[in-house]
């Protein structure tokens, strides 16, 4: 910050990224003028169209100013209280911006922060603010700063991030399984002989195959915005892949008994490994909300629309005030919401998208206390 005295205004500059702008204060009122006319070259009009805006805070009066651009940004007035802007804020953000603004009031340490605020109809947006503190001739201090609209980015960030979320959620199936498969032949190192091992550590290099193809998967998403609408289609037994699918499930969990109907070989034009994640996901569902001994049955045939899959079971079921919100991200049941079942939320959320990618639907029912059926319908052919 720069102050020249004998100038009839106070220059404050600030660092905003892309180069220093003056910002010309009133030096009698200390404050903006009311046409926030911050150089007569026209900057006013360049920092509107690049979103970038000036704020101001008088820590004695607890007021607070916006320029013009800031109050559009923010869809507030210009100058009112702090409280009309806590009340937007987020509450995650709340807490830290108003401890960042106190903590710069009395140690004079500048900070910036990505600011999450609730619009007036609902939508959120994020801006990017920085702090600094002035000090005035009458010895009452003032915070000020910049804000930025960042909005684009972060919503890019939280994309990225569920992408890591939804690979984290998928890996665990295969790492599960392939721990109990090494496991198991360590155990029976000594009883068996060398045909189980063979048969165990090559089942165990099926796991990590699936595993090398979700990571190339997810890598694509991460490269690509819209990947995650590519499917990679190709011809394949969908009784088969349930069949093996089904028998590891059996193997590794063998206080469950799995009943599987498959009445012929069903070819489908499909991407294998997105669908192996859903039926995944739908049979794992089952078998971590079943107890003990309880029947699951899979069962999947030709019908008109295509191909039905489901999956049902005699578990918890779902109380019918949670199945409206059960495909939403990061959702869990409220019976699954008690730190007995351990999950993201993420698994139907996932499946929901691959099923439609494929031009299907994904369904359910579900009654709490006595089970839950899972299941989708795709087409034999998906079209490009």
């Amino acid at each position: 910050m720069e102050n020249n005295y004998t100038n009839p205004a106070i220059s404050i500059r600030h660092n905003i990224g892309f180069g220093n702008l003056p910002l010309e204060v009133n030096k009698t009122t200390g404050k903006w003028n009311h046409q926030n006319q911050i150089h007569p070259m026209g900057y006013n009009d360049h920092l509107n169209r690049a979103g970038v805006g000036f704020w101001r805070f008088h820590c004695s009066g607890n007021q607070l100013e916006l320029c013009a651009t800031s109050a559009r940004m923010l869809q507030l007035n210009s100058i009112q209280g702090l409280n009309k802007l806590s009340r937007r804020i987020h509450p995650l953000s709340r807490k830290s911006f108003l401890m960042n603004i106190s903590e710069l009031a009395a140690t004079g340490n500048g900070f910036e922060e990505d600011l999450h605020v609730v619009m007036k109809g609902g939508e959120s947006r994020w801006f990017r603010v920085s702090g600094i503190l002035e000090q005035q001739e009458q010895g009452s201090n003032m915070v000020s700063g910049t804000i930025i609209d960042a909005t684009a980015f972060k919503l890019e960030e939280i994309r990225r991030m569920d992408v890591m979320a939804f690979m984290s959620h998928e890996l665990k199936t295969p790492l599960t399984t392939l721990r109990l498969y090494l496991q198991a032949a360590t155990k029976f190192r000594d009883l068996k002989n060398k045909d189980f091992f063979d048969h165990q550590l090559g089942k165990a290099d099926l796991q990590i195959s699936a595993m090398n193809n979700l990571i190339d998967s997810y890598l694509s998403i991460s490269i690509e915005k819209n990947a995650e609408a590519i499917l990679h289609k190709k011809k394949f037994d969908l009784s088969q892949l349930l069949y093996d699918t089904v028998s590891h499930y059996a193997e590794i969990n063998p206080d469950h008994v799995f009943k599987v109907e498959l009445t012929e070989s069903l070819f489908i034009d499909g991407d294998r490994n997105k669908l192996t994640q859903v039926i995944n996901n739908l049979i794992t569902n089952a078998i971590k909300f079943s107890s003990v001994n309880c029947f699951i049955k899979i069962n999947c045939e030709k019908v008109a629309q295509g191909i039905r899959f489901l999956v049902m079971d005699h578990g918890m079921g779902i109380a019918k005030a949670d199945q409206p919100k059960l495909f939403k991200k990061h959702f869990r049941a409220s019976n699954a919401r008690t730190g007995t079942v351990s999950g993201h939320g993420l698994g139907l959320y996932l499946s929901k998208q691959i099923i439609e990618l494929h031009n299907g639907s994904i369904f359910f029912e579900s009654e709490l206390g006595v089970g839950s059926i899972f299941g989708f319908i795709i087409p034999s052919t998906i079209g490009d």
